[in-house]
């Protein structure tokens, strides 16, 4: 009996894992999203993947269609996050100017915890410099959907800061920001996001470029 017991006791734990585990979908997603992330677009195949997520080679073609189809997936994803972030941290704040210097205090929170990869957007863009597929074009567009958000968000707020566009300044920022991203990622520290997050005050105190009397 006991043994019988223990075999049930197993059995039902096993289902219990089962049913606790996340979906292939998602499996596959996070799983990509580690690869991605850590090493590159390019250099994972569909296999690393498959192990990594436990998932069969079906699963992801009937889920995704394609690896690029998962990287545009992953892309979203990203962008999703870094928005609900973004809105997390920013959406208590009433001074539009704090809701600005928001996007620069995430990424210098962000960055120790990524290991200084830098803007994981901006990686896979320059991973496809030369889009020729549909599905590589598909792969670029989902990293302009994430420019084009941020940029559509620090104009907005600029506007109801200055009271007229302030689309010159959102352009302004957004180098500050890439830049800031990029120097930390080759010193390895949020050193020059500091700097950016500095200059980025400094202009937001300043005349707006597009100023006219």
């Amino acid at each position: 009996m006991a043994a019988t017991a223990s075999g049930k006791s197993k059995t039902s734990a096993g289902a219990s894992r089962r049913r606790n585990r996340p979906s292939p979908r998602q499996r596959l997603l996070d799983s990509a999203t580690h690869l991605f992330t850590t090493e590159g677009i390019r250099v994972i195949g569909i296999d690393r993947i498959l192990r990594e997520a436990d998932v069969a080679k079906a699963s992801l073609y009937s889920l995704f269609g394609s690896k690029d189809a998962l990287v545009i997936a992953y892309l979203e994803h990203l962008d999703q996050k870094w928005r609900e972030d973004w809105h997390e941290r920013t959406d208590a704040l009433k001074d539009p100017e704090d809701k600005i210097i928001g996007f620069f205090d995430q990424c210098i929170a962000e960055e120790p915890v990524k290991g200084f990869r830098g803007s994981h957007f901006q990686n896979a863009a320059n991973e496809y410099p030369r889009p020729e597929s549909d599905s590589e074009k598909g792969i670029v567009a989902a990293v302009m959907e994430h420019r084009k958000w941020c940029h559509q968000t620090l104009t907005d707020l600029l506007t109801a800061k200055n009271g007229y566009p302030g689309t010159t300044q959102a352009n302004q920022l957004l180098v500050f920001l890439d830049g800031g991203l990029a120097g930390s990622r080759l010193v390895q520290n949020i050193g020059p996001l500091e700097t950016a997050r500095e200059l980025a005050k400094q202009l937001l105190s300043a005349p707006p470029a597009d100023y006219s009397i």
